[in-house]
């Protein structure tokens, strides 16, 4: 009997000390958890401090970078050694013509009218030269001719010059000044005329200047 009870008291005491090394290795194990997530914790606080720096120093992660380096550029074109295209547009290509009251298109259809038969009148008005020799060169016959006042005063040269027969003149207007070949007879006309005549003297050298 006292064998029986010995041998009870020895598997209480087996079992009660298996028991307290199960739950010593539970606590153990627990322990071991609770340090591992306190370490993630302290780890995930970490990196959020970190990211939050780095956007306030206004940083780009690696990833950031390789992206914008990946972005396509636009191409950039050089003005340098490029000549700006210039096209003249005719007045009635323009859209803001169309978009004009009709008081306005009116009065604009008039003045390029009246502009076009101006034009059409000067070119049939005809001015009075007078031509004046200088020195020994020859008088044309008649002295008193005329001549479409759009004309260049380089007509009136090459007019003495197969009149005369001659290789070159030289023409000035009043005595005063020689012309332009460029300039128009009518503008000549216009201001320097005498009695209603424009007064071209000619000789074979330069008499003037």
């Amino acid at each position: 009997m006292s064998r029986i009870l010995e041998s009870e008291s020895d598997n209480d005491e087996s079992g009660q000390s298996s028991l307290a090394n199960s739950g010593s290795a539970d606590v153990a194990n627990v322990g071991r958890d609770n340090s591992s997530d306190a370490n993630s914790n302290v780890i995930q606080r970490r990196l959020e401090q970190f990211s939050r720096r780095l956007s306030m120093l206004g940083l780009m992660s690696s990833q950031e970078i390789e992206e914008k380096d990946g972005e396509e550029q636009p191409d950039v074109i050089e003005s340098q050694g490029l000549a700006p295209l210039r096209q003249e547009v005719p007045m009635t290509a323009s859209l803001i013509l169309n978009k004009l009251p009709k008081a306005t298109n009116e009065a604009l259809e008039k003045s390029q009218q009246a502009s076009s038969k101006k034009s059409h009148q000067d070119k049939q008005l005809k001015v009075q030269i007078k031509f004046q020799p200088i020195g020994s060169i020859a008088q044309i016959t008649p002295s008193v001719c005329k001549i479409s006042a759009t004309q260049p005063f380089a007509l009136i040269s090459t007019f003495l010059t197969r009149s005369l027969k001659v290789s070159q003149v030289y023409c000035y207007i009043n005595n005063s000044f020689a012309p332009n070949p460029q300039q128009i007879v009518g503008d000549l006309w216009s201001q320097f005329k005498v009695d209603n005549e424009l007064i071209v003297s000619y000789c074979g050298t330069v008499a003037f200047g």
